[in-house]
């Protein structure tokens, strides 16, 4: 259900929704960007300059600390290295991981408190944030994530973006997934301002055919020179932009994520505002980073976390494509170990121009969604939000034949009662508005696409 904070925040005034957001930014830019979070940054950026075999010679260093306090702090992988008599100490290269079987999203829900550390080794003690993913099944999961890990994951992103000449305090128009303007509210603006964060952040639940055209004059208004979000609603806004006779010549960077980006968004996005995208792979369990370079390679960041990728099959082209696996070397209070991301890839073996090194993906076939369409023409992507508290869920698809109704289809993890159907509905209904037609279907199982991916939203053509 939905807090007494988002009640507070969605009955305040506009000016006091700025307020609260510019609240929530400082907190957000104390918890990513203070402490270490310079020193890292610095770190990162030295880092990007040593070979190949200085960063896998520097990973393996960590991935066995990693291992061995694993072994000694964290229940089930202490019983799992027991039983397997696997001994991290002797770990002597990264391939010797392979005698452990790769995990998934639910044994981690499963196990429980059992895949925490019931210690920290010293001088990696820090305060947890606790965050909350869906990922591109639909089910929830709840993790614990060391602010250390936190600021090293910020520091390695923004080394990413540096290398494109964003620099931190560079002002930002951000299309994300969170309901920064009720979806109740109908009339502009359709955005809200974070101060503290230096942010314009723009409603996705507004975005559509009559709106747009508002969006576009609101960053041509404040000279934004930097768009980020999500692929599919940055598409939508660049081709707003292509069809307004307002200009943007303040805007210089787009960057995407979240979501894989097609061939065709970016070329939209690149005719719409004439700024060449740039991409960022993450996600919130902070097993494996790839970076756009300059040259427009995605880069696996080596130095970020020991990312597997497994033969997974081919597309219809001929390509294979491979699940990516990633194992944590920052998160000592919950490791992740052989973790299946649930993404596929298809990886290129040319080098890249721009000398950086690491292995270079040239697709991620996971993430790509469909849009939602609301009943006022609006529209809402990455609508995995919908499910990013309830670990009650295994999985979960939405499927829509028309504007204005969607069907959720949903894998419960045990017994569907009437407490998770309210729940599903009511985060539904604050994402996508009250006069969307909503209903819930229960599921054995929700079909895969030919390449084995799980579509978080289908639509259907002509809806």
């Amino acid at each position: 259900m939905r807090g007494d904070a988002t009640a507070l925040y969605e009955n305040a005034p506009r000016w006091a929704q700025d307020i609260l957001c510019s609240i929530e930014g400082l907190r957000l830019r104390r918890q990513r960007f203070s402490g270490e979070f310079a020193d890292r940054l610095a770190a990162a950026r030295i880092r990007e300059q040593w070979t190949i075999a200085q960063l896998h010679a520097h990973r393996l260093v960590r991935l066995r600390a990693m291992l061995v306090h694993a072994q000694r702090h964290v229940p089930y992988w202490r019983e799992t290295f027991r039983a397997l008599g696997f001994v991290p100490a002797r770990l002597g290269h990264a391939d010797e991981l392979e005698a452990l079987a790769v995990i998934d999203k639910d044994l981690v829900v499963r196990e429980g408190d059992r895949m925490r550390a019931t210690a920290v080794p010293h001088g990696q003690a820090s305060a947890c944030v606790q965050l909350q993913t869906s990922g591109t099944t639909g089910a929830g999961l709840r993790l614990s994530l060391p602010l250390g890990a936190l600021r090293e994951q910020w520091a390695v992103c923004w080394r990413y973006r540096m290398w494109h000449g964003i620099t931190p305090g560079t002002w930002c128009a951000q299309l994300g997934g969170r309901a920064i303007v009720p979806v109740g509210d109908h009339e502009p603006p359709y955005w809200r301002t974070n101060w503290a964060g230096r942010q314009l952040l723009l409603s996705s639940y507004h975005l559509g055919p009559r709106t747009a055209a508002r969006y576009v004059a609101a960053l041509a208004e404040q000279r934004i020179e930097w768009i980020h979000g999500y692929p599919s609603m940055v598409t939508l806004l660049a081709d707003a932009a292509a069809q307004s006779t307002l200009r943007l010549p303040a805007l210089r960077w787009v960057t995407l994520a979240s979501e894989s980006v097609s061939p065709t968004q970016r070329a939209r996005i690149t005719a719409g505002f004439g700024v060449v995208p740039r991409e960022h792979y993450a996600q919130t369990e902070s097993i494996a980073n790839f970076s756009e370079c300059p040259a427009g390679r995605l880069h696996v960041d080596e130095d970020h976390a020991y990312v597997e990728f497994l033969p997974h099959g081919c597309l219809p082209d001929g390509r294979s494509t491979y699940r990516v696996v990633g194992t944590s070397l920052d998160n000592w209070a919950q490791p992740f170990i052989r973790y299946d991301t649930g993404d596929l890839v298809v990886l290129s073996d040319e080098p890249c121009s721009c000398g950086r090194p690491g292995r270079i993906v040239i697709e991620i076939d996971g993430r790509r969604e469909d849009v939602l369409v609301l009943r006022n023409g609006a529209i809402v992507g990455r609508a995995d939000h919908i499910f990013k508290s309830m670990e009650f869920i295994r999985e979960a698809q939405i499927r829509q034949k028309r504007a204005g109704e969607v069907t959720l289809h949903v894998v419960p993890r045990g017994e569907w009662t009437a407490a998770h159907d309210a729940e599903l509905r009511s985060s539904a209904v604050a994402r996508l508005g009250a006069d969307t037609t909503i209903a819930i279907q229960l599921e054995e199982r929700i079909a895969r696409t030919p390449a084995g991916k799980l579509r978080m939203v289908v639509r259907e053509e002509g809806s």
